[in-house]
């Protein structure tokens, strides 16, 4: 029993100089957080990155902004303007553009020269003299062909015209039947020029001028060209 005793009280002894000799806390150090612990931590922080990161993903950039302005103008349709025409007469053009303007649509006209094709002419030339044109032209009215003028145009005097056809297949007929007598006979396309008019305006018309366009264009052969603006 006094054994007993005595070891306890070495016991104490020990004990009270370990508190006096180490501090509490290293005595009874917490245990590490244990490795999950450790790992859930490192997760919440990995997980509030990726959401500041998609937050700067989400944020516009200026410079891809500019980049996606600028094609979505470039998309933007060109503005269509549009065109009537050819008048070949200015005084039916001035009608057509009042009535645009009754209807609050501004319209301008501008004329220009062109070509207009007559038809195909059948023809004798190479004459010297008007009176050697006349002999030819009383020698084919001897064989029937009574139709003829004689024509002098400059650097070209003096031939014998023989008709000029809008269709092609009776200028050919013509051409062989004096051919035929024998004659060197010619054929040509004819033009002459002509100022033509036009009438040009930017915004779509009405219902009604519409109609009137349509009408335009099998009465008189007007038509309604669309075009880019300039």
């Amino acid at each position: 029993m006094k054994v007993f005793f005595a070891l306890l009280l070495l016991t104490n002894i020990l004990f009270a100089l370990l508190q006096w000799m180490l501090p509490y806390e290293q005595l009874f150090q917490p245990a590490p957080l244990s490795i999950a612990g450790q790992k859930l931590k490192l997760l919440d922080e990995m997980e509030g990155q990726d959401v500041a990161q998609t937050q700067q993903l989400q944020e516009p950039d200026e410079e891809d902004a500019d980049v996606r302005e600028s094609v979505n103008i470039s998309r933007v349709p060109d503005k269509l303007c549009y065109t009537l025409g050819p008048f070949k007469d200015q005084q039916a053009s001035k009608e057509v553009a009042l009535k645009f303007r009754q209807n609050k649509i501004a319209i301008s006209s501008r004329s220009s020269l062109e070509k207009e094709y007559m038809g195909m002419m059948v023809f004798l030339e190479g004459f010297e003299s008007r009176a050697e044109a006349v002999r030819a032209a009383d020698s084919l009215a001897s064989k029937g062909v009574r139709d003829y003028i004689i024509v002098n145009e400059p650097g070209r005097p003096n031939f014998l015209s023989l008709g000029v056809f809008s269709r092609k297949k009776n200028a050919e007929s013509r051409f062989n039947r004096i051919r035929r007598l024998g004659y060197d006979v010619k054929s040509e396309a004819r033009y002459r020029n002509r100022t033509i008019y036009w009438l040009d305006y930017s915004e779509s018309e009405s219902e009604n001028l519409t109609r009137f366009i349509d009408m335009l264009k099998v009465d008189k052969g007007i038509s309604r060209i669309s075009r880019k603006c300039s």
